[in-house]
């Protein structure tokens, strides 16, 4: 696929999430779109969050030392007396070397509005998703370089740079704020932004499209 053909894929696919009145039709994209099935986001690895995490279930945290004041996992979690099943994801955690990865996420819940955060985006903004805030995305590099590239019909050299996009920086904040702006806007049918959590399809469909458009390198 060159950058063309990539171009008119997503052009194609973002015309019928423009035009989708239902959560079934969002669905219908991926499965009915070969080169996008292939590439589908595995559920059985990533099923939905059904839940919510709130500010105050943070500061809870805090009081209970679980969380430090600046947003990370305290030490004292690997002495203290906890039940076994947040010490079991606490043990996966530090075996991924994902600790760091936390005070980004925990940023993301306690914020209310964006800042002017240039690190950890992805994780940042997976935090706002968990608060469950209409139109809160997930976003990873699939969605966004879905999204930027149809943000960048005209730019040949933007959709070139995007097709090789493996992560994501401050480069591509720009994308991500015009991202939820069109998740929020009128060129989505309002039958569409009813549906509870409905940001949760589209990001499965960029995801797939994404993944699909990426350049071999």
């Amino acid at each position: 696929m060159n950058d063309r053909e990539a171009a008119v894929l997503v052009k194609e696919i973002f015309t019928k999430i423009e035009q989708a009145n239902s959560i079934e039709q969002i669905n219908n994209i991926v499965s009915e779109t070969a080169e996008l099935w292939k590439n589908r986001m595995d559920e059985i690895s990533y099923p939905k969050i059904v839940y919510n995490i709130t500010r105050s279930e943070i500061e809870e945290l805090k009081k209970n030392n679980i969380i430090t004041e600046d947003g990370k996992l305290s030490e004292e979690i690997s002495s203290g007396e906890l039940d076994p099943l947040t010490k079991l994801l606490y043990a996966i955690v530090w075996k991924n070397g994902d600790l760091k990865k936390v005070k980004h996420i925990i940023q993301g819940i306690t914020s209310e509005q964006d800042d002017n955060k240039d690190d950890g985006l992805v994780f940042y903004q997976f935090g706002k998703y968990l608060t469950k805030t209409i139109g809160e995305p997930i976003i990873d590099q699939h969605v966004i370089r879905a999204f930027g590239v149809f943000s960048s019909m005209s730019n040949d050299s933007e959709i070139k740079r995007l097709r090789r996009l493996s992560i994501i920086t401050k480069k591509e904040k720009a994308y991500i704020y015009a991202y939820k702006e069109w998740l929020n806007s009128s060129v989505l049918k309002e039958d569409l932004k009813n549906i509870k959590d409905y940001s949760y399809y589209i990001d499965k469909v960029l995801f797939a499209v994404g993944k699909t458009i990426k350049a071999k390198l």
